[in-house]
């Protein structure tokens, strides 16, 4: 059964009265990054697939087709564009490594020729949305310290605040990072991630899991731009968990076809 969780909406005022929260540095703390590990590995483990649909307050909407695999501490994740028209089999393959490099290719239709995204593209927008490409993979855990920012009640959920302050700044997304971590199902429920000037840029949820074979799968997901006053949801529907996908589909080779 699934379960709504009542988070950000797009009555994006609601957050603007915290676009300028102070900066703490935190510390390593062990416990804060004990739980996001946990969190982690809590995460789906199994192959599935799914159909997906990204929109956004411009109304536009793009559908896709998701394979993912976890094979030696990689996520391999496979998506491929259905429509509209214009972006149709334009495909991602990401590579999101628990330690090392990263790796995300997109094939262009256009171009007929798959693209390695480099440091210069992490903050493209994943088709046109609110989503960075550079969203779709975790950063490395040992490229950030982490400590307890407090507790709230999220959607109903019971949280940890986690901040995450990147040990080079300039190297990732943003700033800081302050997650709302529900402790008992291992979710982050929420993610408020602020600009390089210490701004609040971004708020990211999750409005709604579902548990599948015993693993909650989020289902929906949005992300709130603040500062721009625009929203994008990420919606998966008919996932199938633990089925068997064909290695090819997690290939260059398959990505260029």
């Amino acid at each position: 059964m699934g379960r709504k969780l009542k988070g950000v909406s797009p009555a994006i005022a609601l957050f603007a009265a915290c676009t300028a929260l102070p900066m703490p540095g935190w510390g390593q703390d062990a416990s804060a990054l004990d739980l996001i590990k946990r969190v982690r590995e809590a995460a789906p483990k199994g192959p599935f697939t799914a159909k997906g649909t990204l929109s956004s307050d411009r109304g536009w909407t793009r559908e896709f087709e998701v394979s993912h695999k976890w094979t030696d501490g990689v996520s391999v994740t496979y998506i491929e564009v259905t429509a509209p028209s214009d972006l149709k089999n334009t495909r991602f393959l990401v590579f999101d490594r628990d330690t090392g490099r990263d790796e995300q290719h997109i094939y262009v239709p256009a171009l007929k020729r798959s693209i390695q995204v480099g440091d210069d593209m992490r903050k493209q927008p994943f088709l046109g949305s609110e989503f960075y490409v550079g969203d779709l993979v975790q950063p490395n855990l040992d490229t950030f310290d982490y400590g307890f920012a407090g507790e709230e009640e999220v959607a109903g959920r019971k949280c940890k605040l986690v901040g995450a302050v990147p040990k080079n700044p300039a190297e990732e997304l943003y700033s800081k990072s302050i997650l709302a971590v529900d402790p008992t199902d291992l979710l982050i429920v929420r993610g408020q991630f602020f600009d390089n000037k210490g701004k609040l840029q971004k708020v990211f949820t999750i409005e709604k899991v579902e548990r599948i074979d015993g693993v909650w799968m989020p289902l929906e997901q949005q992300m709130v731009n603040v500062q721009e006053n625009r929203w994008s949801r990420f919606d998966l529907s008919e996932v199938k968990y633990d089925v068997t996908v064909p290695d090819e589909v997690f290939s260059r080779s398959y990505l260029r076809r």
